[in-house]
């Protein structure tokens, strides 16, 4: 006996994709900058040293005078030797006029002048220590210092972003299905 037999095939249903990829574009664009450099500044006051040598002393002792001086000098002298000649006369003339004393004057005098004093000298430096005087003022240096610096400007830019969203399409690619069939459709009652 043949049994009647149901062939099912069945299709499944499938779906398909299609996708567009997103697409994304970033640019940076730089910042905008500005700098200016302010530059430092700096004083220097300087007073310039000074050596002052005086050797006017020095020069004197060395014979050396000035007319000023060697005037003064002159005249000084001349006084001197005029007071000290009268004085030498005189006493002189009061040695002559005495004549109660009984001395010869005149050959005294006569004596005194053929043999002289022995001459005073001595030794001495010329010129002299400490004639020549030195000042000396030390120069000065003032320094004044202005920093300077830099002024920095800065305008930042936003990125430029541009961006295009990906898709994705879903499509049915295969429907599903069912089929029957029946198979052996003869029954067969002999058997």
């Amino acid at each position: 006996m043949h049994l009647l037999q149901i062939r099912l095939h069945q299709t499944y249903a499938q779906i398909g994709m299609r996708t567009i990829q997103p697409v994304q574009e970033i640019k940076q664009v730089p910042a905008d900058l500005s700098i200016k450099q302010i530059p430092s500044e700096m004083n220097i006051e300087r007073t310039p040293s000074k050596l002052v040598v005086d050797q006017e002393e020095a020069w004197e002792q060395l014979g050396f005078k000035s007319l000023t001086v060697l005037k003064a000098e002159f005249i000084d002298n001349a006084k001197q030797d005029g007071l000290q000649a009268i004085a030498e006369i005189a006493e002189k003339g009061d040695q002559m006029a005495a004549i109660q004393n009984k001395t010869d004057a005149i050959v005294a005098q006569a004596a005194e002048k053929a043999n002289p004093q022995p001459a005073d000298f001595n030794i001495t430096f010329i010129p002299s220590p400490g004639s020549v005087k030195i000042q000396f003022t030390p120069a000065e240096v003032h320094i004044s210092w202005k920093p300077g610096g830099a002024e920095i400007n800065s305008i930042q830019n936003k990125p430029i972003h541009n961006y295009t969203p990906g898709k994705t399409e879903i499509y049915l690619r295969q429907k599903q299905g069912l089929e029957i069939d029946f198979v052996g459709g003869n029954i067969d009652n002999t058997r």
